[in-house]
């Protein structure tokens, strides 16, 4: 007797505020909904939820006609709406009266930023059977994890910590790390292994990792070698300049978030990996005491009005930097 198929959810909900992780739950989705044998022209409606329903838009008719439509060709058909949080908010009492009694023949894809779980519509979905998929940001050693699944699954192995490095030099964006996986992955070709000399020969630049040496090395106190660092940065790369901005302001902000932590009474071991200083907790605490939040949002401030008057030419980052670089080398008053 030939197997039957899963039943498909009626209703499949991607939500939260990570984008890859959405994207690739979408596609895997549709892959699940709509094999590779299925013509996709004649089973799937795809709605941008952003538009207007003069732009094209979707409206609540025309997704549940789609939905009830019987399929050509394929088992079921599918509506995609994406950017879907404004479509629910609208078509919110059609929506749940849908879910009472959903097309046996039709499944509904919305991609939204948020689903909340205590609403009547999340119940119905639910009790129709729906599928939910919350995507959300990842922070601290689960960005690491996830480098290191992407690794593995490209065959590879990878230090954890050259994997919390990569995290350090990229951030918090899972689409620009998994970029810098695949792209590591094929810069060492054969080779099973990524060491931390492929992260410096591909990725060194990233993230202004110069820039973060020059500040690492201010806010200890270390004002001569703040500035020749500063110094070699700019004679190395001529672009450094412009791009300095963004990343001494990322750091600051990321000093800023462990002082909150810290205030909420997070201890140091733990705040030190969320803010991507893996095994420096002495260098974090006295980071912490040396410039108080008040300073650092001065610090900002500086580099807000800096970056004002580089655009209009009324003063050269090179010198407004180093400036900056002598305020954090001195302990706050």
């Amino acid at each position: 007797m030939a197997k039957s198929k899963p039943k498909a959810p009626p209703i499949v909900v991607i939500y939260g505020d990570e984008e890859f992780q959405k994207s690739a739950a979408l596609t895997k989705t549709l892959d699940s909904l709509l094999p590779p044998e299925v013509d996709r022209a004649m089973a799937l409606t795809d709605l941008d939820g952003g538009k207007t329903e003069e732009q094209g838009g979707p409206t609540l008719a025309v997704v549940l006609d789609d939905l009830c439509t019987l399929p050509f060709l394929s088992d079921r058909r599918v509506v995609l709406v994406r950017e879907a949080d404004k479509f629910v908010t609208t078509a919110r009492d059609g929506l749940e009266r849908y879910c009472a009694q959903p097309s046996p023949t039709g499944a509904l894809v919305l991609v939204c930023r948020s689903f909340p779980k205590t609403t009547r519509l999340y119940k119905a979905a639910k009790a129709a059977g729906g599928s939910f998929l919350e995507c959300k940001k990842l922070s601290g050693r689960r960005l690491v994890e996830f480098v290191l699944e992407e690794v593995a699954g490209c065959g590879k192995t990878i230090d954890r910590g050259v994997a919390a490095r990569l995290v350090d030099l990229i951030g918090d964006d899972q689409g620009g790390l998994a970029g810098e996986v695949e792209k590591l992955d094929l810069y060492t070709g054969e080779r099973k292994r990524i060491e931390e000399t492929d992260l410096r020969a591909l990725v060194g630049s990233s993230r202004e990792e110069k820039i973060f040496a020059v500040l690492d090395a201010a806010a200890r106190g270390d004002l001569r070698s703040g500035l020749e660092l500063w110094r070699q940065v700019l004679e190395s790369d001529p672009a450094a300049a412009f791009r300095a901005i963004g990343g001494v302001a990322y750091v600051i902000r990321r000093w800023l978030a462990a002082h909150a932590m810290a205030a909420d009474g997070m201890p140091i071991s733990a705040i030190a990996p969320k803010v991507m200083m893996w095994g420096r907790d002495g260098e974090l605490a006295d980071l912490l005491r040396r410039h108080p939040p008040q300073q650092m949002q001065s610090l900002l401030a500086q580099i807000a009005e800096l970056d004002a008057k580089a655009k209009v030419g009324a003063r050269s980052i090179e010198e407004g930097i180093s400036a900056l670089l002598v305020r954090i080398a001195s302990p706050a008053a």
